[in-house]
């Protein structure tokens, strides 16, 4: 067969769409890296382009950052402008607190849900993609919806862990305060608020391992699934 006759074949077939939503360091974006490896397919974290667009509103103004918003490359989940990968900046505290602020914001969400959208057809098999409104606003017709959740204190724990690994100097109470106010933000904003998709997996992620998680919503592909991996030609 011709390349070109595989490529039309491609482009016809069904792309899956797999959502993991959960509120802040409930460590939806680990498990949606690693479920995009076990089925091969492409990862996306809504969250930096969110930060990436902060970034360009930090440095440009709201307005401006919307139109450069267009310029930005994604590539393996790393987001480039004009060149540069940005994901120096997009880690920075002041670009995710800023990120929270904009999110909110109904142009901001469209430019990063238009951007989603067009890298969920350009991708080949498939893609798992991670946020807060992936399953109820984005993409509410996904194959599979996934909701990562963990309690207050967990999710603070994990978020202060990280920031010591990095050699930073944060409490334990900050972190725990932070996500506090986020969470209050998330599911009270007027636009797409933190909701629990209806048809979705919940896990409670408090007392276990991202291996755990992983495992538990593999099983779930495997029993009740079972034609997305025959479609992935994936063996489990």
């Amino acid at each position: 067969m011709k390349k070109s006759e595989q490529k039309r074949k491609q482009e016809g077939k069904k792309k899956i769409i797999i959502t993991v939503d959960g509120p802040a360091g409930s460590g939806k974006s680990t498990i949606a890296k690693m479920l995009s490896e076990k089925l091969k397919l492409y990862h996306l974290s809504s969250g930096k382009i969110y930060r990436a667009i902060a970034y360009l509103e930090m440095n440009y103004g709201l307005e401006k950052a919307l139109e450069l918003a267009e310029k930005l490359k994604i590539r393996k989940n790393k987001i480039f402008f004009e060149g540069e990968n940005l994901d120096e900046y997009l880690s920075k505290e002041e670009v995710g607190k800023r990120a929270s602020d904009i999110s909110e914001i109904k142009e901001v969400r469209e430019k990063v849900n238009k951007i989603q959208k067009e890298i969920a057809k350009r991708v080949k098999k498939g893609i798992v993609v991670d946020g807060r409104d992936e399953g109820t606003e984005v993409f509410p017709s996904a194959d599979i919806k996934i909701f990562i959740d963990a309690s207050l204190e967990e999710r603070a724990r994990r978020k202060y862990l990280e920031s010591a690994q990095k050699g930073e100097n944060k409490t334990f109470e900050f972190f725990l305060e932070t996500i506090r106010k986020r969470d209050a933000q998330d599911s009270q904003r007027a636009i797409s608020p933190l909701r629990i998709p209806h048809d979705s997996l919940y896990i409670d992620s408090t007392s276990k391992t991202p291996d755990e998680v992983l495992e538990e919503i593999l099983n779930f592909i495997k029993t009740q699934k079972h034609e997305i991996l025959r479609s992935l030609n994936v063996d489990l």
